[in-house]
């Protein structure tokens, strides 16, 4: 929709004006054929043949390059091991690989990959860990985005959940730049108090997943004042390999009917951004006493759209209105301090933002011109938006709940049996089980420190326990 591409691939230039033939924005997801087709440079795997069906029939089916969906008849049984066997004995991951080579031949400038996949079922966890060992074999110096929808904490498609979840995380730990935390319960929550939608499905959670995502890439598929590429990304969000495991947030987001009654200024998408209710990741309560290490921001549209018409009439060399986003870097920066309290503190009445004590500022910020698209039925229509990687110490509360259904059921051996038939081992449920306890073990180090560092200059250090009473904890 934000490139014009129609649902037959097409894009009808007539209508798009006279610069539409110059405009080659689609061309980082798209690649154009000689029948002027504009093909996703995607590739879709599913190991139940009901998937692909379902693609054709669907109103894009004609969009996508039919050997670039890939179906299989026989499904993975919610089992990780059964996946992983059947993405080795049925070469499904080589068929995965051929047909990401020559995707890649048709770039020019290949920056990385974006993965999506679940941790919940057998076919995202076990193929999907298969393909990423390979992906990151054969393309060890590209960047590897890996969005990823974790398990529901109260709502369960499958009973054995939980241990794919934690093979998922432990096998997938060294071969991904960044993993993008999204789970569903999150998303159904928007869904019913952002959206106001009484009954959400699938296809909802989807188009929130979507516009979220959409506004991650803009920097790289349109012009920036602020340049936000995935190297950069990566680099600027992720300090140790250990701590690359991101929530992902999204705003405005409004009904329809609400979108024409609000401002949609810089100052409120930034705040909005680091509200719980806009995250779409359930870290619990108490996100805000949790440190962040790092945070990218990536703001699209203009505020004023005469701005743009005004800019094109001054010196292209003046930094403030390149793009017609007059004024928004300092005014960015402006409310990221004020969100600090390096401004202003008497004056602000919300709880501040806390970074690790080490850090000065921990803000990456990309700008776009180029306003958001939203199905008008779905989401109410502004000329701003925004989307927040956010790198905090809470992203260990999805770890510890998958954790702990984790241990109850292993405690039990429930359902082990069912692995170990697909070529598992009862040795690997403690290794994973580990190594998951040690990616949380980090996090509690990380904020352990956190809370040394900010308390050394009193003299003292002090640490408060949940759960105790005010005496235990003295």
């Amino acid at each position: 929709m934000e490139h014009k591409i129609q649902p037959d691939g097409k894009r009808d230039l007539e209508k798009l004006g006279p610069d539409a033939a110059e405009d080659m924005t689609y061309a980082s997801f798209f690649s154009e054929t000689s029948a002027q087709q504009h093909v996703p440079r995607a590739i879709f795997i599913d190991t139940d043949p009901c998937s692909r069906n379902e693609i054709f029939n669907n109103k894009y089916g004609r969009l996508f390059h039919p050997e670039s969906v890939l179906g299989y008849n026989q499904d993975c049984k919610n089992n990780f091991f059964e996946g992983r066997h059947m993405a080795n004995a049925f070469k499904i991951k080589d068929d995965v690989l051929d047909r990401v080579r020559l995707a890649v031949d048709l770039c020019t400038n290949l920056q990385g990959f974006f993965v999506f996949h679940s941790f919940g079922g057998g076919t995202g966890s076990g193929v999907g860990a298969e393909v990423l060992h390979d992906l990151h074999d054969q393309f060890d110096k590209k960047v590897i985005f890996q969005p990823v929808i974790y398990p529901s904490a109260q709502f369960s498609s499958s009973i054995v959940e939980p241990y794919n979840c934690i093979f998922s995380t432990y096998y997938m730990r060294d071969v991904v730049d960044v993993t993008m935390m999204m789970d569903n319960q999150a998303a159904y929550k928007m869904c019913l108090k952002n959206l106001t939608i009484p009954n959400p499905d699938f296809q909802h959670v989807n188009r929130l997943i979507a516009q979220c995502v959409s506004a991650c890439t803009t920097s790289l598929r349109y012009e920036t004042q602020l340049n936000a590429t995935l190297t950069e990304i990566v680099t600027n969000l992720v300090p140790t390999k250990q701590f690359r495991y991101p929530i992902v947030s999204l705003a405005p987001v409004r009904h329809p009917e609400k979108g024409q009654h609000e401002h949609f200024s810089t100052t409120e998408i930034i705040t909005d951004l680091f509200e719980p209710r806009n995250i779409l990741c359930d870290c619990g309560e108490h996100l805000k006493q949790n440190r962040y290490l790092s945070a990218v921001l990536l703001l699209r549209g203009l505020e004023n759209p005469d701005a743009a018409n005004k800019s094109d009439t001054q010196g292209k060399n003046d930094v403030k209105t390149i793009n017609g986003i007059s004024g928004v870097p300092i005014e960015a920066n402006s409310v990221i301090a004020s969100l600090q309290k390096l401004l202003n503190p008497a004056s602000d009445k919300r709880t501040s933002l806390r970074f690790a004590p080490w850090i000065a500022s921990g803000f990456k910020v990309g700008l776009v011109s180029v306003p958001p698209v939203a199905p008008s039925d779905f989401m109410a229509k502004s000329r701003r938006q925004g989307a927040m990687l956010g790198n905090t110490t809470a992203v260990r509360q999805l770890f510890v709940r998958q954790y702990t259904k984790y241990l109850k059921l292993f405690y039990h051996k429930a359902y082990v049996w069912q692995f170990i038939e697909a070529n598992g081992e009862e040795d690997l449920f403690y290794e994973a089980r580990e190594g998951v306890r040690d990616i949380i073990g980090h996090y509690e180090e990380l904020l352990s420190q956190c809370c040394q560092a900010e308390n050394e200059p009193h003299g003292e250090t002090i640490y408060k326990v949940e759960g105790l009473t005010a005496e235990q904890n003295q």
